[in-house]
């Protein structure tokens, strides 16, 4: 089966055990612990924007996440198996954290956020003054020749895959050569090489390390000497590149609001707090307290 065809839930089921086929809506499955199409839909929901956008990216992340809360299940309800969840010490930290929960959700409905806030000047206002924040790394548009090399290959076969590369890249340095045409001839990577190695741009901290020493080193138009890469050795063109710059607003705005939002909650909570101490003020003696908690007169 090819991988790249699968989307979305799909690509779970191949999380399921082989046997009988499973209940409809279970989309992972490991002896009697399951997961169901909803579960998944209800955890996603409790994620953040980002966290839920890098989840959903592609069918792997995807599944990568439900093998995970697949496999926290499993083993919680081993430990269940086992009295694990009535050990003292357990039970005590399960309701610290229960109560944790009713606490941070008492609090929020105290502050309920106002949909109307920020206004775009508030938002525009808060991005200027944060503006070196939000920077873009230099990008780098890159076209590249390819000469893979089989992951365990002997070093005869990882040698003659380096010295192939180099005389690609003495042939791309020549006068009048055609990078492109010599990607489309030569280069063995299948998605770049139809397209004359264009690989687009790319953000400086989107590159391994070795590739991304060697395009920093070179000016526009410049070839980099053979780069061990994971798949194999890579022959670099620089074509342009953009200078570091501040990310737009609209690409940060999300981010802005939920900040101005949680900054806005925490000021109301902390006056609706102080009201709470003008009110019934916390009687405490800190000299008592510390002789009574040392157990020292």
């Amino acid at each position: 089966m090819n991988r790249r065809l699968l989307t979305g839930f799909a690509a779970i089921l191949l999380l399921t055990a082989a046997g009988d086929p499973p209940a409809a809506d279970v989309v992972a499955q490991r002896g009697d612990v399951r997961v169901t199409a909803p579960e998944v839909r209800d955890m996603l929901a409790e994620l953040n924007p980002a966290a839920r956008a890098q989840v959903e990216s592609s069918p792997s992340a995807l599944a990568g996440f439900v093998r995970q809360r697949l496999l926290n299940r499993a083993m919680l309800a081993e430990a269940r198996s086992k009295g694990w969840d009535q050990k003292p010490d357990v039970i005590r930290r399960a309701n610290e954290a229960r109560d944790a929960v009713i606490l941070q959700s008492y609090l929020v409905s105290l502050v309920p956020p106002d949909p109307g806030f920020p206004d775009d000047a508030t938002v525009a206002a808060a991005y200027e003054a944060n503006k070196g924040r939000f920077m873009i790394p230099r990008q780098f548009h890159l076209a590249q020749i390819v000469i893979e090399v089989p992951h365990g290959a002997s070093k005869d076969v990882e040698d003659e895959a380096r010295r192939k590369a180099a005389e690609l890249r003495a042939k791309a340095m020549k006068p009048r050569t055609d990078f492109t045409e010599l990607a489309k001839k030569h280069s063995q990577d299948k998605v770049s090489a139809p397209k004359g190695g264009d690989l687009g741009w790319l953000r400086e901290d989107q590159l391994i390390p070795p590739v991304r020493d060697a395009v920093a080193a070179l000016s526009e138009n410049g070839t980099t000497e053979p780069v061990r890469g994971l798949d194999g050795w890579h022959v670099l063109r620089l074509l342009a590149i953009k200078p570091a710059a501040p990310a737009p607003l609209a690409d940060v705005r999300p981010q802005l609001v939920q900040a101005l939002r949680q900054e806005r909650a925490q000021h109301a909570l902390g006056a609706q707090l102080q009201a709470m101490l003008r009110e019934q003020p916390i009687q405490l003696n800190e000299i008592d307290l510390m002789h009574q908690v040392s157990g020292k007169p």
